[in-house]
């Protein structure tokens, strides 16, 4: 079965693959590293050896069924740290430009979901400085359950 998790998950390892060579500064001094990829939510703060940012969560925001075709929105969602303001706000968008560019070129993941127009992305004004957060909106199309006949 195709479901939005599925979705989910196999957007998460296409991210991973998009993001593996991209180097941004961490929360730790003199470390740089790729962005960790989750989905959901970041866990919970000290749960690990890893610094929280860099990173990139894949999070499921709401499904649509219509008689034409099913869709999801999933949040695409980026975090970078950077105590320059002015180098911050770019990685934000810059890890941003990258998934956006690698989805829209395939259009297709996994050979069961398409991405849709419009994708949408923002850079919030208010930022929580020295971290930067921005965050895309796309919608894919899904499979959506098919009536069976029922005798009666």
């Amino acid at each position: 079965m195709i479901t939005p998790v599925i979705l989910i998950d196999e957007l998460k390892a296409f991210i991973e693959e998009v993001v593996q060579n991209y180097r941004l500064e961490t929360n730790q001094q003199n470390n740089v590293k790729p962005p960790q990829v989750v989905t959901g939510y970041l866990p919970p703060k000290n749960s690990g050896p890893d610094p929280d940012f860099p990173f990139v969560i894949v999070r499921l925001a709401e499904g649509v069924d219509k008689e034409e075709g099913a869709t999801v929105t999933v949040k695409i969602i980026v975090g970078a740290y950077s105590e320059d303001s002015q180098q911050g706000w770019r990685d934000a968008a810059n890890m941003i430009q990258r998934i956006w560019q690698e989805l829209f070129k395939r259009r297709v993941i996994a050979r069961k979901f398409r991405v849709e127009y419009p994708m949408k992305f923002e850079i919030p004004e208010e930022q929580p400085y020295p971290h930067w957060i921005g965050v895309m909106t796309t919608v894919w199309t899904v499979a959506h359950p098919v009536m069976e006949e029922v005798d009666l």
